[in-house]
């Protein structure tokens, strides 16, 4: 009989994966095994999950993934839930683990510059461009005052929506945010690929804030997310 499910987690991490259908079979043999429910991503540039589970079971695939591509240190989303948030699980095979356009190098997102939501508050009070990753919809939810939205409709239109942003002042620090962390991995590429060389992203998105933040702190409004039927869930 299986474990009671109980935590979510999410995460992701840009690395090198070669062999990513030997990678795919043996996750998903792994985690079907332990009644595991959710979605993982993985391509060329590396992984992306989100996934339900008992809680010990949720910390051997932790354990497990980790070990099988050599992760290292890794950021986790997680909380404790009443009922299973998915039904499914899939484990997929992508040209990258979220669409933009262009694949990420471990290189690259090397170099960005993630806060914490405490030096994220600071950086927020000297008053940088705000710009937030997400689509209109999220945005219209819920956000940081004085964020601008760049009214995406689906992220893999993020090249085409940054062309507006290119006259905006390069000098200036520049703080991008969405809701896990993953949309401003690659925006911050594209963004210094533009001449921006001051951007900021907030480590573990909006979910991570709200977590470390019970009163919202900066936040103004709501933050939903998406569960298996495409339905809104308010964090």
């Amino acid at each position: 009989m299986h474990e009671k499910i109980d935590r979510v987690v999410s995460f992701y991490k840009f690395i090198k994966i070669n062999d990513t259908d030997r990678i795919r079979f043996d996750i998903f043999n792994y985690l079907k095994e332990l009644n595991i429910l959710g979605t993982v991503l993985i391509a060329n540039e590396g992984i992306n999950a989100n996934m339900c589970g008992s809680s010990k079971n949720i910390e051997l695939v932790k354990s497990y993934i980790i070990g099988l591509l050599d992760l290292g240190n890794i950021h986790f989303n997680e909380s404790m839930i009443k009922e299973k948030v998915f039904t499914k699980l899939k484990v997929k095979v992508k040209d990258e683990i979220i669409k933009a356009g262009f694949s990420a190098t471990e290189e690259k997102v090397f170099k960005n510059k993630s806060l914490e939501p405490d030096d994220w508050d600071k950086l927020l009070g000297r008053e940088p461009i705000i710009i937030d990753m997400r689509n209109r919809f999220e945005y219209l939810m819920g956000t940081f005052k004085n964020s601008k939205s760049l009214d995406l409709l689906n992220f893999s239109d993020l090249n085409k929506s940054l062309k507006e942003a290119k006259d905006l002042d390069k000098e200036k620090d520049i703080a991008i945010f969405c809701t896990g962390g993953i949309r401003c991995e690659k925006a911050s590429i594209a963004l210094d690929k533009l001449g921006f060389k001051n951007v900021f992203q907030l480590k573990g998105g909006i979910i991570n804030y709200l977590d470390k933040n019970k009163d919202k702190g900066r936040w103004e409004g709501d933050c939903f997310v998406f569960d298996q039927f495409g339905a809104l869930c308010k964090l």
